[in-house]
């Protein structure tokens, strides 16, 4: 069984790894391949998710949506 997404971070997310603020955020799709920080596939994923890459170190993590105003999707 898959482990839940840590909550979305905001605009300005901190690096779990090195603690730099700043990262780029990509959004991906149900279904979309999860890589590892080397770029290599390492599976499926069963939720959408917001994809976060470190500016400085590189590392990658993921995290789940935004909540919308109002906790509607």
């Amino acid at each position: 069984m898959s482990q839940p997404l840590p909550p979305f971070s905001g605009d300005e997310p901190v690096c779990p790894k090195c603690q730099f603020k700043g990262a780029s955020t990509q959004y991906r799709k149900l279904g979309q391949c999860v890589h590892d920080s080397g770029g290599g596939s390492i599976g499926m994923t069963k939720n959408e998710r917001l994809h976060r890459e470190c500016g400085r170190c590189g590392y990658a993590w993921d995290e789940a949506l935004a909540e919308p105003a109002g906790g509607q999707r």
